[in-house]
């Protein structure tokens, strides 16, 4: 019969396997945003940064507007 400690060990060497794996797999192929546009020479209003989502939809798999502290900006998802 195999001891405690030797079952401890087996044990958490799978569990630690099992976290190890997909966390390293998932941070190789996960997107990020960017931003790529934006100021207030660019976008004085909110409508004027979400007129060029259709086409930043083109180049990028996807994008959005972003207000922060009075400055839009255009964020990509690359």
């Amino acid at each position: 019969m195999t001891s405690w400690r030797k079952r401890m060990t087996y044990g958490l060497a799978a569990v630690a396997a099992m976290v190890a794996i997909p966390l390293s797999a998932g941070t190789a192929s996960a997107a990020s945003w960017h931003d790529v546009a934006g100021g207030p020479e660019m976008y004085p209003n909110m409508a004027a940064c979400q007129a060029d989502i259709p086409e930043a939809k083109k180049h990028y798999k996807d994008a959005t507007c972003v207000e922060n502290k009075g400055v839009i900006s255009l964020w990509a998802l690359y």
